[in-house]
This record gives C-alpha cells, structure tokens and sequence, in this order.
C-alpha cells in the first residue's frame, strides 16, 4: 500500500488525505491504516464541528482498528476544513499528547494554512483536559490539539488523558470557543444543525 500524500486544499489548509486502506501517521507519530471513508449526514456526525463552523457541508467518515477508532474529515465544498481522530475505548500516549503540546510541530502545522501569512497570535488551547495551540489573525483559526471528551471507560489506568485529535482551519469562527466547546454532537446541536439546513 502506497504512502498517503498531503494535498492542497482551498484556502491553503494542508490535512492529510489518504486513499482508501493507505497508510498514514497518526499525532503520535505511529503508521495506521484507514478503512473506506463512507459520507455521512451533518446531522450524524460524531463530533459538533457543523455546529460551530456552519460552512461545513458534508463529512466523511473513516475506521481503524475494527471500530475502536474513528475518523471524520469536515468539508466546506471540495475544501477540508477540519479533521478529528477519537478513540472510543482508550485515549492517547504521552507521545501523543506530547506532539500536540510541542510549538514546533504547531507553527509547523500553522506554516501550511493562510494563518501564517497574517501575523496570527498563537495561543494555547483552553479547558479542561485539553493540549494544543490555536492560531487566531482576528478573522481566522487555525488549530491542533488533543483533547478528553468522554467520560471514564472504567478501567483502572483510565487517567482522563485526551481521547481526541482535532486540526483544522476556519475563517468567521471564534476559535476559542471552538476548543472549549468541541465534543460529541449533542441531541440539541443536531437539532441546530438540521433546523439551519433545511431553511
């Protein structure tokens, strides 16, 4: 299986793409494999984002590890505004989380979207549990961080660390607002979302 590349998307965000069952790297640094992304409807996503960036129009839906992991990349048109990584029955390494809390690895992220052109502030991410950076020039974000969203799996080396992986980038959003509230779709938020879409 063939290596996934990074693409340009609209806007100049760079996430990554991958061809059905190619290998990629996750946060952490390690090499996976993705199985076939299959559309999903807004209103079905696992995660708030159509919520928060109402400019998302479509999502897609990926598995690895039989399920246990899952991804979902939020698309604005053609254009790949966010993308998230949530493991359901574990969370991530301290290498892992690590990475997310590392600047270079940021600004290198950040250096890949029009953010970086425009001077941005760079700021940690904000609340409970969660590691990162966002990046804000007044009109835009970018951002990259892990954070914990579901509660405790039981087990006895269940420390709350993060669960979660989310970067992307979003102009007219308020992205610390965004960190602080991402999570799970709610059943109020997915009333939100499909109350705005069929107007």
């Amino acid at each position: 299986m063939r290596k996934c590349h990074f693409l340009t998307v609209v806007g100049g965000l760079l996430l990554t793409a991958c061809a059905p069952g190619t290998e990629f790297q996750t946060v952490g640094g390690s090499k996976a494999y993705l199985s076939d992304p299959v559309a999903v409807d807004l209103v079905e996503a696992n995660f708030n984002i159509p919520f928060f960036l109402p400019q998302i129009d479509s999502v897609q839906r990926s598995l690895r590890y039989n399920g246990s992991v899952v991804h979902e990349a939020y698309f604005a048109g053609e254009s790949r505004v966010a993308m998230v990584e949530h493991l359901f029955d574990s969370w991530f390494n301290h290498i892992s989380i690590d990475s997310a809390r590392d600047e270079v690895a940021f600004r290198l992220f950040l250096s890949q979207t029009p953010v970086q052109a425009r001077d941005p502030v760079i700021l940690e991410a904000g609340g409970e549990r969660t590691f990162g950076f966002l990046a804000t020039d007044g009109g835009c974000v970018a951002f990259r961080f892990v954070k914990r969203i579901k509660g405790s799996t039981g087990y006895d080396s269940d420390n709350q660390d993060p669960d979660t992986f989310v970067a992307g980038y979003a102009c007219d959003a308020d992205g610390d607002k965004f960190v602080r509230m991402f999570g799970f779709m709610s059943a109020r938020d997915r009333a939100r979302v499909d109350r705005r879409n069929s107007i």
